[in-house]
């Protein structure tokens, strides 16, 4: 009633134009408040322990597949496998951002092939002696037979100079610690915020919004609107003005949406759907509002993505999380970097230095020293922990004012547990590809909020769970989905695509968003250049028939093509034998890793630099990105009609929904069409597109 009655007064005029449709909630005589919440049906009592329970059962799953892995082998074994340097040659030591120890090492033992990489955990092990000791680290990074190890220790440890130094892939149990603990705290939470927000997720309680926005939105009742006159004025300018014109109407409504809510609210996007131009719009409002804003994602490499696109709309962007694996684009952005560029960064410095020769003192007793020598030692290295002390304290409070001046604070969901985040919360807390994420790891930011707004798509690439039984208990659900099914009223789909042609669209947007997305005019006729070879937008090769079966790949979960892998080179051949075509960029993409190996394999220099851009990868890999021609191998071609994981068909949705001008799929339809959805395309293909035979490709 405030809220009608300074709108509707003569001293608060307010004309809503066209481009504003902003609506009020009509009156509604059930009052929902904090202090009498509307319940719904009550929350299952064993949806969270279920969790907790597939989560137990997913974090054995991983530990028993490293634990084959890497701790049951020999070395040796281990070395061949890939998943392991020994031995070592120690080039460098030192101490990096936070004092923490690194080693940098080169491989000198046998220099095949692995799967060493930045961003992985790690072991540095010493076989010396009669037992393996060894410490928990992360490559930072790997070039050649070198790699930069950042050590989860305070020290050094002292076997390091002993000889015998391997380093081996490692389980680490960190990330499953911290969702374990989120979700204890999220199910006994009670009378606080943190269960507030539980209760509507969960769906036991009506998500709120401020003000009514748009049609078919925000229909909850606004009920905790500020009576502060100057608070709802900012909120009206926040829904009312300055939304940039290049917006559409989907995305503005979003953006209303998200800035209405009281708590929860979803941006849901589909492929191309310009998802991330609206969630950075809409944390650039909720940073106007209060900052910082919480800004995280399931993936480094998604946070990195909002990282950069923030900065570039201006915003001050603090990226936290471990540096072996942030992309070095947005490094500058890293609290490390943020750090140097601080005053107090000298005085650290030369305390740093001063604890390093304290070290190098220390060093020059060994134990074969007297007691008196190496109680020296033992002092020396005292001193430097002490110094080491007032550094962490210094560089404590040199973070707390980066994040307090910040807009955005950004990291990855396990992340945001970190230390640095300790004791903060935050008004809003912005999770993208919320669609990819785990409910626990959900939880983990889910501490730290008042508000929540949620983007990403259902449809698309899920979770990865390996525990079956986990994944029947439910935790291949995602807060996203429970959110879209109990709250449809505090969801906005975005429904115009700036990507495809709408004969590329046209599939995916019948069976996925009931056709309510439509094509930009920009996109919807573009193709590839008119008499270009294949120039047909959608393209269906099938290689029934072919006798193109199946066979392993590299890896034990692997499956490969060689018929496939020859036709699509053959068609990438045919379709770069037309002028105009470095220009293009195309991407050549399989559900199967051990076809994308097969394929970039039988790559020549040649192929690769026709065009301006070609890359190789699976369907996981390309969520998110686009090529103007995307040829997609689906591998599967058996007697038994088995498909795999092509069953769980949002992973199709987004290998079809990658290409701008032309896709071209390969497979076998009397294999991969047994299922309804591969059934469908295959009919779509033959009424607004081609279907052609596997016979005029190859050999």
């Amino acid at each position: 009633h405030h809220i009608r009655s300074i709108l509707f007064s003569p001293s608060h005029p307010l004309t809503l134009s066209p481009s504003h449709p902003l609506t009020l909630a009509p009156y509604h005589p059930l009052t929902l408040s904090p202090s009498h919440p509307l319940t719904l049906s009550p929350l299952h009592p064993t949806t969270l322990s279920s969790l907790a329970t597939a989560l137990r059962l997913e974090r054995d799953a991983h530990a028993e597949r490293y634990r084959v892995l890497t701790g049951v082998a020999p070395v040796k074994q281990r070395v061949a496998e890939g998943v392991a340097w020994f031995p070592l040659r120690i080039r460098e030591t030192g101490y990096g951002f936070g004092e923490y120890p690194y080693v940098v090492v080169e491989r000198t033992g046998p220099g095949g092939p692995h799967q060493l990489g930045g961003g992985k955990p790690c072991q540095l092990f010493s076989q010396s002696g009669t037992e393996q000791r060894a410490v928990n680290g992360t490559i930072h990074w790997v070039t050649g037979n070198i790699a930069h190890i950042i050590l989860r220790d305070n020290d050094h440890p002292d076997w390091l100079d002993d000889g015998r130094i391997g380093v081996q892939l490692a389980f680490d149990a960190s990330g499953f610690k911290s969702m374990t603990e989120a979700l204890e705290r999220i199910t006994k939470a009670e009378g606080d915020r943190l269960a507030h927000l539980r209760d509507v997720i969960y769906g036991t309680r009506i998500p709120t919004f401020s003000l009514q926005v748009g049609q078919g939105v925000g229909q909850g009742v606004g009920q905790r609107a500020s009576t502060d006159d100057d608070l709802l004025k900012d909120l009206l300018k926040d829904l009312l003005n300055d939304l940039p014109a290049s917006l559409n109407e989907s995305q503005r409504e979003a953006i209303r949406l998200a800035m209405s809510a009281n708590d929860v609210a979803v941006i849901h996007g589909p492929p191309g759907t310009g998802k991330t131009t609206t969630l950075v719009e809409v944390i650039r409002r909720c940073a106007k509002r209060s900052r910082p804003v919480l800004v995280c994602a399931p993936s480094n490499a998604a946070v990195d993505l909002l990282t950069e696109r923030c900065s570039n709309a201006g915003l001050d962007v603090v990226r936290i999380g471990n540096l072996a694996r942030i992309d070095p684009v947005v490094m500058e952005h890293t609290l490390g970097e943020r750090w140097k560029r601080h005053g107090m960064a000298e005085e650290i410095k030369y305390l740093r230095k001063r604890a390093d020769e304290f070290r190098r003192m220390a060093t020059k007793y060994k134990r074969s020293f007297g007691k008196a020598e190496m109680e020296q030692r033992k002092l020396l290295l005292q001193e430097a922990r002490n110094i080491i002390t007032d550094v962490r304290r210094m560089e404590q409070q040199v973070t707390d004012m980066i994040i307090d001046q910040a807009d955005v604070v950004a990291c990855t969901l396990v992340a945001s547990r970190n230390e640095e985040l300790r004791g903060r919360h935050f008004d809003y807390v912005v999770i993208d590809e919320a669609g990819q994420a785990l409910d626990p790891a959900m939880c983990i930011p889910l501490q730290r909020a008042e508000r929540v707004i949620l983007a990403g798509d259902p449809h698309q690439l899920p979770p990865t769970v390996i525990d079956q039984q986990a994944a029947q208990m439910a935790l291949s659900t995602t807060m996203l989905d429970r959110v879209i099914k109990a709250h449809p009223e505090a969801v906005t789909l975005l429904t115009e695509q700036y990507r495809m042609n709408h004969v590329i669209m046209s599939y995916s947007n019948a069976t996925f968003y009931e056709g309510k997305v439509t094509s930009h005019p920009s996109v919807e006729d573009r193709t590839i250049p008119e008499g270009a070879p294949l120039a047909e937008s959608l393209m269906i090769i099938d290689t029934s028939g072919r006798g193109w079966e199946e066979s392993p790949g590299e890896g034990a979960e692997s499956l490969a093509n060689i018929g496939e892998a020859e036709c699509a080179l053959a068609l990438y051949d045919e379709l770069t034998s037309h002028d105009g075509h470095e220009t293009w960029s195309v991407g050549i993409i399989s559900p199967y890793r051990g076809q994308v190996r097969r394929i970039n394999s039988m790559l020549t220099e040649d192929q690769r630099s026709r065009v301006s851009m070609l890359d190789v990868d699976t369907v996981d890999s390309f969520q998110g990105s686009e090529c103007d021609v995307i040829i997609i191998s689906l591998v599967r071609s058996n007697d038994d009609q088995e498909i795999g994981f092509l069953k769980d068909i949002r992973r199709m949705n987004v290998a079809i929904t990658r290409a701008r001008k032309k896709l071209i799929i390969i497979g076998d339809g009397s294999t991969i069409a047994a299922h309804p959805f591969y059934k469908g395309l295959w009919e779509y293909a033959e009424q607004h597109a081609t279907v052609r035979s596997a016979w005029e490709y190859s050999s």
